[in-house]
């Protein structure tokens, strides 16, 4: 790849960069599109492939499918591309037709309510970081990891016990209920959330906001309902502007509290922050809650993935053999 073509690269890049944050694509959503991109344009100079845009692409999904990918990822390169190209090229590809990569059918794990108590009871905070509290949150109410620690105070309602869950997968806001257990746990983080905030004020250390809201809103950036439920402990840089800001705990520090409790208390390595939330779903379901409440509180837009938690249990089914009188 010679300096001509990492230049045309880099400005592709900048511009998918510009149409991302127009469209207010998520942090996460954005690095994998990019990375992506990047993937194909290396690809084009490699192969150097013939024909239309929607021929090459085939082509590149092809070639994936044909390697060591997921169907997940493959779908992810897939909505990639025709972000790049729909919103940054403003080209139409038509109906892409590749080869694409079986997704397979599994049940999804959920650790039992015995191995899920164990965890609860045994995981600890990092540091001065409140992981133990962000755990119970995650199993307690059915969110996702970066839901628990994008919580800000203003989301939570003791009065009436719930927690309002902001911008969350697709862009949604919902309710969800704040346990009793926890009530007191999350009023004590509360507090120490606001005396980081009132620190912030004084020495003019902003908030990070959404959607560049301190564009039209400056002073929310000090208020202190905006601020974090489980705030950082240092400042850092925001990743699209460079300011300092004051953001969330990393995800980094519940994944690795995780791992080192599973290896720690020889539980399923499996367990993790998200098979968690699965597991409040299977829980609540298996207690006979509504199934179309569950869905409510997990954010699912179809009820057939809440179904997928219902899991048919093979001890309810009695096999016909042992009705029969056989000969031994």
């Amino acid at each position: 790849m010679n300096d001509l073509q990492k230049k045309q690269i880099r400005e592709k890049v900048k511009r998918m960069q510009d149409v991302a944050r127009l469209r207010h694509l998520s942090l996460s959503t954005e690095k994998s599109y990019i990375g992506w991109v990047k993937r194909y344009a290396a690809w084009l100079v490699d192969a150097r492939p013939e024909g239309e845009p929607r021929k090459k692409v085939e082509r590149f999904l092809t070639k994936l499918a044909h390697g060591d990918i997921s169907a997940s990822s493959q779908n992810q390169a897939f909505n990639a591309l025709l972000f790049f190209y729909r919103d940054c090229e403003r080209k139409e590809l038509g109906e892409v037709n590749a080869l694409r990569a079986k997704r397979t059918e599994r049940k999804r794990y959920s650790p039992n309510l015995d191995e899920t108590k164990t965890l609860l009871a045994g995981i600890r905070d990092q540091g001065s970081y409140p992981v133990r509290l962000v755990v119970r949150l995650i199993y307690g109410c059915g969110l996702r990891l970066n839901e628990s620690l994008a919580i800000r105070l203003k989301d939570i309602d003791h009065l009436n016990s719930i927690i309002t869950i902001r911008n969350g997968k697709g862009g949604k806001d919902r309710v969800v209920n704040l346990p009793c257990s926890l009530s007191n746990s999350v009023k004590a983080q509360m507090e120490v959330a606001a005396a980081v905030a009132e620190r912030d004020r004084l020495a003019s250390l902003p908030i990070q906001l959404p959607n560049r809201l301190e564009k039209k809103y400056p002073r929310l950036e000090f208020s202190k309902e905006w601020a974090f439920l489980f705030p950082l402990n240092s400042p850092c840089r925001h990743p699209r502007t460079g300011r300092l800001v004051r953001w969330h705990m990393l995800d980094q520090t519940v994944q690795r509290a995780l791992r080192e409790t599973t290896r720690r208390l020889n539980l399923n390595p499996m367990i993790t922050a998200h098979s968690l939330r699965h597991a409040f779903a299977t829980h609540s379901m298996a207690s006979g809650v509504n199934v179309r409440d569950i869905q409510a509180v997990m954010g699912h837009n179809s009820l057939e993935t809440t179904m997928g938690y219902l899991h048919p249990e093979a001890d309810r089914v009695p096999s016909p053999i042992d009705s029969m009188v056989l000969a031994v």
